[in-house]
């Protein structure tokens, strides 16, 4: 299948993650059927010792499924090794460590958890107003981007995974000043966005992030982009990817970001030729 756009779904989940649906061989047999281009596998690694999954992944399996993917589909299919790193300050020291110690294609950091509890959990809002729960969010996102450990910030506004159903409908507006604020701080260190389309399929109504920041990273002057469905399973692979391209080259993000080795290329979006 030839596709009118160049094709990267570069937030993939496998077995190799705790809630992971599918092997790497089945989402890598599922981007060749659809005509994805490059695939990034970002395997979620943990590091809070209360979290129970905080031991589950394996270096040295995920390198063995990778390279035996590789092998298999070569001349098919770019297959990239990533991980998604739950980004928290208190253990970023211990990210920083790993990272040092196993190399990676490039780094995706998420915040799913800020001091040290779930986003949008009684725990977490318990004597916070809306703003100030989204507001300690976006914070620990700039907090991921300062740290000097990241390549591209993942699902940001993710908070609203729960947040919609806890706050009522999302309101982009009151955070404009810090959102801005953040994308300056990523342009600055060559940190990229990426526009994740599991939004649309989570009740949430629009990717992550929404089209006004998308909009406003473009005016800050952003270009780094990537492109991710967030599939744990082969059905969602490069789901939306159509919506996700189409609103990039509405405010003239016309190019894709891959990288190798925490190298990054540019790609232009529109397939050439």
């Amino acid at each position: 299948m030839t596709r009118p756009y160049f094709t990267i779904d570069y937030q993939v989940h496998s077995t190799c993650s705790h809630d992971g649906k599918a092997t790497i061989r089945e989402q890598c047999l599922r981007a060749v059927k659809l005509g994805v281009d490059e695939i990034g596998f970002t395997e979620h690694k943990d590091f809070d010792p209360n979290d129970p999954v905080v031991d589950y992944f394996d270096y040295a399996r995920y390198s063995r499924e990778i390279e035996a993917a590789r092998d298999e589909f070569a001349g098919r299919l770019t297959i990239r090794m990533g991980v998604e790193i739950d980004y928290q300050r208190w253990f970023e020291h211990r990210i920083a460590a790993y990272l040092a110690d196993h190399p990676f294609d490039y780094v995706l950091g998420s915040v799913h958890y800020v001091d040290r509890d779930p986003l949008m959990t009684p725990q977490f809002i318990e004597n916070r107003t809306r703003e100030q729960a989204y507001e300690r969010y976006f914070s620990g996102v700039r907090e991921s981007v300062e740290s000097g450990l990241i390549d591209t910030v993942g699902h940001l506004e993710y908070a609203n995974r729960r947040g919609v159903h806890v706050f009522g409908q999302y309101d982009w507006k009151p955070y404009r000043d810090q959102v801005a604020e953040l994308f300056d701080r990523m342009i600055d260190r060559g940190v990229a966005l990426e526009i994740n389309t599991a939004g649309l399929r989570q009740g949430v109504g629009h990717t992550y992030p929404c089209e006004a920041h998308v909009q406003l990273y473009a005016e800050r002057g952003g270009r780094r982009l990537t492109i991710g469905s967030d599939s744990h399973l082969p059905a969602d692979m490069a789901a939306s990817y159509d919506v996700a391209a189409g609103l990039a080259l509405k405010y003239g993000l016309s190019e894709v970001s891959t990288w190798h080795d925490r190298v990054v290329t540019m790609v232009p979006l529109i397939r050439q030729g």
